[in-house]
């Protein structure tokens, strides 16, 4: 029979500790890596279409294989959100190497361009605060059930 309990509830939302831990590094781990590449030069594919569709997602359903909790896992996608609107342009704003059309602007959907670099700065914390949250807690939640039935069904055919 399904209950809830004090126990499942923490289980799911919040995750074992070691799985926790690994996600967070990982993902922490995967930001200095793509910071590190985009300052080098190389395009990085983090915050474009195919990373959403397939590097978070695939992040999301993994956290939800091994336990790492809902709530870090939502925080993880968030972060990677956060990097991919507010990096990019932080480092034009800094450099001053910032264009309207360049490497240096946040992505959005209707593909216009700030009037400057602080200004692009700052959409890309305002969108991803708005956008960016939305789109982590969908995506994270998605990807955390899909990976937390998995795990589920795993170990019920294990124990079969």
């Amino acid at each position: 029979m399904w209950y809830l309990d004090d126990r499942w509830i923490w289980k799911y939302a919040v995750g074992d500790h070691r799985p926790r831990r690994i996600l967070i590094v990982s993902v922490v781990g995967l930001l200095v890596l793509s910071s590190i590449a985009f300052l080098s030069g190389v395009r990085i594919g983090l915050y474009e279409f195919w990373g959403w569709i397939v590097i978070v997602p695939a992040i999301a359903a993994v956290a939800g294989v091994v336990g790492s909790g809902l709530v870090p896992t939502i925080s993880s996608v968030w972060l990677i959100s956060v990097w991919g609107y507010v990096f990019p342009p932080l480092v034009g704003y800094l450099t001053g190497e910032w264009s309207g059309a360049g490497r240096y602007t946040h992505p959005r959907m209707l593909g216009f361009a700030y009037g400057s670099a602080r200004a692009e700065l700052l959409g890309g914390i305002e969108t991803s605060v708005n956008f960016g949250l939305m789109l982590a807690l969908v995506i994270g939640t998605l990807g955390y059930v899909s990976g937390s039935i998995i795990r589920r069904l795993s170990t019920r055919v294990q124990s079969s």
